[in-house]
């Protein structure tokens, strides 16, 4: 299923890359206008996003790439963080009512067959248990253990939205010094007093500045909401399995089973 997720998450972004590619090549640069024309008729010209992409100069690939990464990331963390589809929350009463039957085997079938962050984690435990003994503490060491291990993996792309969130804005003033050396560059080749040749530059450097924070602050955003979802849904996991291996421990004493 994740394979999948990350399937969807690059077909989305893959999309949104073609469209804004055919945005900025519909919208090619215009030619400079000179003194003269300026000075005779001044025309405001529309602002459009391919227009904005060809000012922006060479730092808006590497932008448009992180904001279609952001947006595949996003869409993939709210579909991952989904409480039902991470903890596999459908799982929970036949695993209940196995384990309360002392069926470890078919308890560890049902996990194996759907694994996913509860499954698996109470998979590790269950495996702690041979012949028939009921050896909580190693069974709870196995869970955490291995809870450590799902979690983290099931962050990895979430802490890739913080990774976004930092590189896109130093990207912007990246670009932002770009255009502010070429601008300074025609102020010493005889710019000074001619706003026209430098509004170009001075436009690369205040678009990538902007585009850099348009891309980090929603970034940061939904990573925190995100990462806020998967530990509420983590925290979910461990009441869950409490509840599962109390279960477990009494219908084993009730059985007089041996532990």
């Amino acid at each position: 299923m994740k394979r999948k997720q990350y399937l969807v998450a690059l077909v989305f972004g893959l999309t949104l890359t073609a469209v804004w590619n055919v945005l900025a090549q519909e919208a090619a640069p215009a030619a400079q206008p000179t003194v003269a024309a300026v000075e005779s008729k001044q025309t405001v010209k529309p602002i459009t996003l391919g227009g904005l992409w060809v000012q922006g100069g060479w730092t808006m690939y590497p932008l448009g790439l992180l904001s279609v990464a952001a947006l595949g990331l996003t869409v993939y963390g709210f579909i991952s963080t989904n409480t039902r589809k991470m903890l596999g929350t459908d799982l929970v009463p036949s695993l209940q009512e196995e384990l309360m039957r002392l069926h470890v085997d078919l308890a560890k079938a049902i996990c194996a067959g759907t694994p996913g962050l509860l499954a698996n984690t109470l998979n590790a435990g269950l495996e702690r248990l041979n012949d028939g003994v009921l050896d909580v503490p190693s069974m709870e060491k196995a869970m955490e253990e291995a809870s450590i291990h799902e979690v983290t993996a099931g962050m990895e792309p979430i802490n890739y939205l913080s990774i976004i969130a930092q590189i896109a804005p130093m990207l912007g003033l990246l670009g932002t010094g770009s255009g502010m050396i070429k601008a300074f560059q025609k102020i010493g080749l005889g710019g000074m007093g001619k706003p026209e040749l430098l509004a170009n530059n001075i436009g690369e450097a205040m678009i990538t500045t902007a585009a850099g924070l348009i891309i980090g602050i929603p970034a940061m955003f939904f990573y925190f909401f995100l990462k806020s979802r998967y530990m509420s849904n983590v925290s979910e996991m461990g009441r869950i399995l409490g509840n599962l291996c109390h279960n477990l421990v009494s219908a084993a004493r009730g059985q007089g089973t041996q532990e």
